[in-house]
């Protein structure tokens, strides 16, 4: 929880003073919520007792698939670089939720994004895509299982991910300084050396922003 804490306090110490900095019509704020769908398979190996051969080992391989569902929520600074790039930054919290035989686990994420943007144009309506990633802290899950009820698993603090993720919507300005953007995503995560696992999440991205 101090992690957290900390990492909010210094993103929102960074996107005001950045906005201080540039508020001369080059920056942004917005707030921006995206239902997710993901996909994870994780593969592993692992050491057991050999039942036919009495003190030795066998190694076995296991997989398991499963597919969260859930959404994004947060907030977003942007700086315009030219009239078609810009970049920005944020922080944003993740709730996903997974049901499988019997089972089920919430999990409470969150996310720095970094991203480029490329508008196509400055008309009322543009093409608007986005690239860069986001970077995942550790993660709190709670799993609820049949007869024995809910627990708590924190992730390590060395768990952080990388997800690189791309997006492609459109950007709507409705007023002077207010615009709306709405953008498909897809992030895929790397995995830690040691993990053979592919993830991935797919999203509708919405913002809502204001031009300081």
């Amino acid at each position: 929880m101090k992690s957290i804490f900390h990492t909010s306090l210094i993103v929102a110490v960074f996107l005001f003073s950045w906005s201080g900095a540039f508020s001369q019509g080059k920056f942004s704020i917005s707030a921006n919520v995206a239902p997710v769908y993901g996909h994870s398979k994780i593969t592993t190996e692992v050491i057991l007792p050999d039942p036919y051969n009495g003190g030795t080992f066998t190694t076995e391989t296991w997989e398991s698939e499963f597919s969260p569902k859930g959404f994004w929520a947060g907030l977003n600074g942007r700086y315009a670089l030219s009239e078609k790039w810009s970049a920005s930054t944020g922080f944003w919290f993740d709730y996903s939720r997974v049901k499988q035989s019997g089972t089920s686990s919430r999990s409470y994420p969150f996310s720095i994004p970094v991203f480029a943007n490329f508008q196509l144009s400055q008309k009322k309506l543009s093409p608007y895509f986005s690239a860069g990633a986001l970077w995942n802290f550790n993660t709190t899950s709670r799993i609820n299982i049949p007869d024995i009820g809910t627990v708590t698993f924190k992730s390590d603090k060395n768990t952080s991910r990388i997800s690189p993720t791309v997006a492609a919507g459109v950007i709507y300005h409705f007023a002077r300084r207010l615009s709306l953007i709405a953008q498909p995503t897809f992030s895929y995560a790397i995995p830690p050396s040691a993990i053979d696992a592919k993830a991935y999440q797919l999203g509708l991205n919405v913002q809502l922003m204001l031009q300081l």
